[in-house]
Order: structure tokens, then sequence, then C-alpha cells
């Protein structure tokens, strides 16, 4: 069995599981600063311990197009899922919060034989916050992060094609393959990228109707990899290049902005936009200020159907030049179904 079509199934079948009553994070309490400490002091014994919610969604598209300009003829089919959850623990002024969220997605269109995968992200990111007792709203962070890939990267073309194979060491090498045949350029879980960061948060305004979080702190970031490429790719060129990945070491300054809120009773948005900035970096050829900056926004909006149902929308882009120096995006329309833990 083709094992792209091993993929399809077993992401089919993760699908199905699809079932429980879907969980919203409990409202943080949202005033003045006098009612703000009440309610984070004496009124907190309520929401100390542990919490937590997991919501899995699914994504499907499917197109049948004969005989329109532009577009091959034949069937266009992507299946997808997504997986967000959190745990969080409580304990007088500290909060310990950890998510993982997964995001896979797998495509069969007419120009190529085979399902290929059109998105493939594992991220997890714990983080411990203390609130200071006289300004309960603000105080230090500590928040470590990882990022990869459950499945192999590979490319292929519906014709024969060739990949320039740029080098670590400076050289090149040039491979000519046929049609139809996927090259692999790195392993399942390849690259791991690593992060650490403290600093300072401030939530300047916690409600049901909007919550702001702010943070910025140092912060440092590792890229482990086993040698594999990343497309590179040069427009101007014919040959596809593809770029051999380092491990490297970074360490400079983070900054982020997180909102989200409820609109009545059945929608929630929310908003991120986060970056990093490099000032040391272990590789003497890679890009250096401006160029150098990691950008990491996701938002989404979510309209809930029932208790345990919501269909949402979902965005996320981000570029990380260790990687690949371009927007990796994904967008789409999900139906979402969760339980609390």
């Amino acid at each position: 069995m083709d094992r792209r079509i091993g993929r399809c199934i077993a992401l089919a079948s993760a699908l199905g599981l699809l079932a429980g009553p879907l969980a919203w994070g409990e409202d943080v309490p949202f005033a003045p600063e006098q009612l703000r400490a009440a309610g984070l002091g004496d009124g907190a014994a309520a929401t100390q311990g542990w919490s937590g919610k997991l919501n899995v969604g699914a994504t499907g598209t499917w197109n049948q197009s004969s005989n329109v300009v532009g577009s091959p003829d034949g069937t266009t089919l992507q299946l997808g899922a997504l997986i967000d959850g959190t745990l969080q623990h409580v304990a007088g002024q500290g909060t310990w919060t950890s998510t993982v969220k997964i995001q896979e997605a797998q495509a069969r269109t007419p120009v190529l034989d085979s399902w290929t995968k059109s998105t493939d992200l594992i991220d997890f990111t714990s983080t411990y916050i203390h609130r200071l007792r006289a300004l309960q709203w603000v105080g230090p962070y500590g928040r470590v992060r990882v990022t990869t890939q459950a499945f192999a990267g590979e490319v292929s073309k519906p014709t024969g094609y060739s990949l320039k194979y740029l080098k670590a060491d400076g050289t090149a090498q040039t491979a000519v393959y046929p049609g139809q045949k996927f090259t692999r350029l790195t392993d399942p879980f390849d690259p791991v990228m690593f992060g650490e960061a403290v600093g300072l948060f401030a939530n300047p305004t916690e409600s049901t109707a909007i919550t702001v979080r702010l943070k910025a702190g140092a912060g440092s970031q590792q890229l482990l990899t086993g040698g594999g490429f990343t497309l590179a790719d040069d427009a101007k060129t014919v040959d596809i290049e593809v770029k051999q990945l380092r491990k490297a070491v970074q360490v400079g300054a983070e900054a982020e902005v997180a909102v989200d809120g409820r609109i009545g009773g059945d929608v929630q948005w929310k908003a991120k936009a986060g970056v990093f900035l490099p000032i040391y970096t272990s590789l003497a050829s890679a890009a250096t200020g401006i160029d150098a900056l990691n950008t990491d926004l996701a938002a989404g909006v979510s309209y809930k159907l029932a208790k345990w149902l919501s269909v949402d929308y979902v965005l996320t882009a981000k570029r990380v030049p260790l990687v690949v120096d371009k927007w990796q995006v994904f967008n789409g329309v999900v139906l979402t179904t969760g339980f609390a833990l």
C-alpha cells in the first residue's frame, strides 16, 4: 500500500473519533484595581488546582471539474485534522499553562496520482506566570516551546523535474527525477525547534468581552536537524533549489500580544502576534537585523452550533528564517468538537 494512502486512512480514522461535549475556558474576573485584587485574592480559591480542555477539529473539501478553462479535469480532495489542548494548574499567585496544537492535512489533486502533505505542525508550549500581590495583573513569566513536524518532507511534480541541492558546505549538486516521483527532503520530526524565554507579562484587561495579554522579555531558540533540506526555490531558474538545514542557536528579544473575547454567548474570537528578534546567531551566514525576525501570527473566530459542536475559522502564519525564509500559512474552516479534562 502506498504510504501516502496509509497516511490518509490513518487521518480519516482519527476524524472518526470526534465526539464529546465542547468546553470553554472559565471567565477571568475584570474590574478596577481594587475589585481586581479582591477577585484574584479571596475569590481565587475557586480556580485553584488543575483544569483543562481538549478540542478536536476536522476539515474537508471536495471539488470536481470537467472542461473548466484553467483547471485540470478531475477531483480535488483534502482532509485535515486539528487538535488544540490546554492543561492548567493554579497554585497561589502562580499559574502554569501548557498547550499543544497539532495541524495536519493531506490533499489529492488531478495533477498528482498520490496524496500529498499540505499542512503539518506540532507545537507544544508551557508557560509559568507569577502574579504580584500588589498588582495582580503583572509579574514575571517563563516559557518553553517545541515545534516540529510529524511526517517526512517531500517534493513532487506532475512532470520531470530537477532539484538543485544547496549544501551546508557551500557546494551544490543537481539531480533529475521523473514526474510523479516523491523525493524526500526531511525525515519525520526533523527539524525540531526549541525555544525558551523569560520576562514580564501584563494583562491590562481580563473579562468575558475582551482579555489582553502582553509579554516582553529575552529568549533563545535552538534548531536541531539531521541535515535535511527545505525548499528555497528561485522562480527565475529552471531547477528547484533546496537548502540544507543546519543546527543553530539564536539569542535575542521577544514580544507578544494576545487578545481574545466573546460576542454574545455563541461567538468567540482570538488573535495573537509574536516576534523574536535574534541579537546573536551561531551561524555566520544567517540573516541579521530585521531580515532575521521570527514572526508568529494567529487568529480565529468560533461560532457555537451546539453545546458540543462549533464551526471555526482558523488562520496561522509564521516566518522562521532559520528553517525557510518564506511565510508558512494555514487557513481554513473547521468543524470542532471537544471535551473538558
